[in-house]
């Protein structure tokens, strides 16, 4: 006869779910998401673990965009032909410029003092005049103030998609958002460019004349201002593709950002020193390395830095600003009527 007890075994052994069995696609696919959920957190909380993160993942991406930064900017190759004096031509000079000044007091006092000043200055030394060529190259390599905006543009909006997780096509996204801004990537790249140029011709002046009165403070007002342009520029490039907004705005925002975003300006600052100390030590130990990782990853490396730095600032203080104000304005419509 059944038992009522054999049947409520019976039911719990058949409750009893099944051990499932191992599938690679399933495994797979629950890597992918365990991936996913992952490259999320990296984008939401956009930390300097997260930034390494991003970066191990879209290497290829990164450097697809370093490449198109420096085929955009082609002039560049000119100016390094100009700098390196392939082209100039070689004579002999004084080592020292104190010699002239010697070498005339000569002509009206040759004793015995100023002839032994004059021997001491007098030590020559070859060196390498701008020839028509090299000011060829020069002229043409000029013409970067022209390129270098519509290749920063192109290159951080790609930087931008990367950091937010989007898809990213880094040809076609470089071309779109360049045809989308053209007028403002090129007035923002020739300002920007003058004013790379500026900075490093006035601290090359100043270190090559630090012993005259006045020129060590000037040299830390430059090096002060240089630094703090360089917090600005990411928000320069960011902001022309994010908002709509007149140049003059930009610039404004930009200084705000400054201050604003301080601790992650200065974190992104010494990580992009970091990496140019890297590139040059690189270059010294194994120069064929040093020469060809700027061509590479160098740029986007630096360029990504900023920029991962940046947009949660811009994020934080103009994006969600204009959200927040948008749906008070939608509650408040509501409530009138």
């Amino acid at each position: 006869m059944y038992n009522h007890n054999d049947f409520e075994e019976d039911n719990e052994i058949q409750e009893k779910p099944k051990k499932k069995k191992f599938n690679i696609f399933d495994w797979y696919f629950q890597r992918s998401k365990e991936k996913d959920e992952k490259k999320v957190d990296a984008m939401k909380h956009p930390t300097i673990i997260n930034y390494f993160v991003l970066l191990w993942r879209r290497l290829g991406k990164l450097c697809t965009a370093n490449i198109l930064f420096i085929f955009t900017n082609f002039p560049i190759i000119f100016l390094l032909i100009a700098a390196s004096g392939f082209f100039g031509q070689r004579t002999v000079a004084p080592q020292k410029q104190q010699w002239g000044l010697f070498n005339g007091a000569l002509l009206f006092d040759n004793n015995q003092i100023t002839s032994s000043y004059a021997a001491d200055y007098s030590t020559k030394t070859t060196i390498t005049t701008i020839s028509t060529t090299t000011l060829v190259f020069l002229i043409l390599g000029i013409l970067i103030i022209f390129t270098w905006g519509f290749a920063k543009v192109g290159t951080t909006y790609i930087y931008r998609n990367i950091m937010l997780g989007e898809p990213v096509f880094p040809f076609n996204d470089f071309i779109y958002i360049i045809k989308r801004n053209i007028k403002q990537s090129l007035i923002v790249g020739i300002i920007d460019a003058l004013l790379i140029a500026m900075f490093a011709y006035n601290m090359y002046y100043l270190l090559n004349n630090f012993s005259v009165t006045g020129n060590a403070l000037m040299l830390c007002l430059t090096v002060i201002m240089a630094i703090l342009y360089s917090f600005m520029r990411p928000y320069l490039y960011i902001m022309i593709f994010t908002f709509d907004l007149p140049l003059r705005k930009i610039i404004k925002n930009a200084v705000y950002f400054v201050l604003l975003g301080v601790k992650r300006n200065l974190v992104a600052f010494f990580g992009s020193i970091l990496v140019i100390i890297l590139n040059l030590g690189l270059f010294f130990i194994f120069m064929p390395i040093g020469i060809i990782l700027p061509f590479i990853i160098t740029f986007a490396i630096i360029d990504f830095m900023g920029v991962y730095a940046a947009y949660p600032n811009i994020d934080k203080y103009m994006v969600d600003h204009s959200v927040s104000s948008e749906s008070d304005e939608l509650q408040n419509d509501e409530s009138a009527s």
